[in-house]
């Protein structure tokens, strides 16, 4: 019998690994894919998405999501489950404004200097 997956969303730009709760399971991993997977279609290079997604145990997501349930990710819903592609996609643009940490800064921002302008 195949066991069952779920649709993991996640908008961080570098994904996140998520490690096995159960201390006797630590081994166990599973790699988020992030906004810059680097993925490739023809050869060439695609920019950056809204949010990437992995398929995951749903034994093992549920385990990792009950033991870390104030995880800042989870919390900033930056990382999000869903049971298709569609439905990861309508989360991500409901999603689009909320901030995860990991946005650009702005070049305006106090402290904050181009090269050209050393002291």
């Amino acid at each position: 019998m195949a066991r069952e997956t779920i649709l993991i969303g996640c908008r961080l730009p570098n994904g996140l690994i998520l490690h096995n709760p159960d201390p006797t399971k630590r081994d166990q991993t599973v790699k988020l894919a992030g906004t810059f997977s680097a993925p490739t279609e023809g050869g060439l290079y695609l920019p950056p998405k809204m949010f990437a997604t992995t398929e995951v145990d749903a034994e093992f997501w549920a385990a990792w999501k009950a033991a870390y349930v104030g995880f800042p990710s989870l919390k900033t819903r930056a990382v999000f489950e869903a049971k298709s592609e569609q439905e990861a996609s309508a989360k991500a643009k409901e999603l689009k404004n909320e901030k995860t940490g990991f946005e650009q800064m702005a070049k305006t921002a106090g402290g904050v200097k181009p090269d050209s302008v050393r002291e």
